[in-house]
């Protein structure tokens, strides 16, 4: 089993009060991953994109070209470029989760919700959600231990998934 873990480290100057790690309504790490309750309401392309990884649900991951055709079939004319920019800019305020997984082949995106960690199949390439958060107080304690300001943690596990090692 290969155990991924990404953490973004931020010098202390780039911190924001409160644990953010940018500037405007991100949602703060040590808080949970739950978005500011004030949002500015957003441009009707960007909350197309919101609204198609919303329903979407939990554990499902999809990817920037997915989310690209379910909104060219609710607005067609939507470019390819202004999901991208949509989606980077929803993950930066902190209203949808980018998920970079080594081995993938493209970015995914899922709705903000409660830390979990995620597995690979290096077999078929499915993307399943884990019931499992690094403890809170590991982080605190590897941030106090190293002089870190921990914004945001990943934790992405590798193997074969139930259907492939039935297989």
């Amino acid at each position: 089993m290969r155990i991924t873990l990404n953490v973004r480290v931020l010098p202390q100057a780039a911190a924001v009060k409160g644990g953010g790690w940018r500037a405007g309504p991100r949602r703060a790490m040590m808080g949970g991953n739950m978005a500011s309750p004030v949002q500015p309401p957003l441009p009707k392309n960007y909350q197309l994109i919101y609204d198609i990884v919303e329903e979407s649900g939990l554990g499902c991951h999809l990817t920037h070209s997915e989310i690209y055709a379910k909104a060219l079939e609710r607005r067609p004319g939507i470019g390819f470029s202004t999901v991208y920019r949509g989606l980077e800019r929803l993950r930066d305020i902190g209203l949808v989760s980018e998920l970079v997984v080594p081995g993938a082949d493209a970015a995914t995106y899922e709705p903000i919700g409660p830390r979990h960690a995620h597995f690979r199949c290096a077999a078929c390439g499915a993307i399943e959600d884990v019931d499992y958060a690094i403890p809170m107080r590991t982080i605190k304690a590897l941030a106090v231990r190293h002089g870190l300001d921990i914004a945001s943690e990943r934790v992405t596990f590798e193997g074969r998934c139930a259907g492939c090692r039935a297989s």
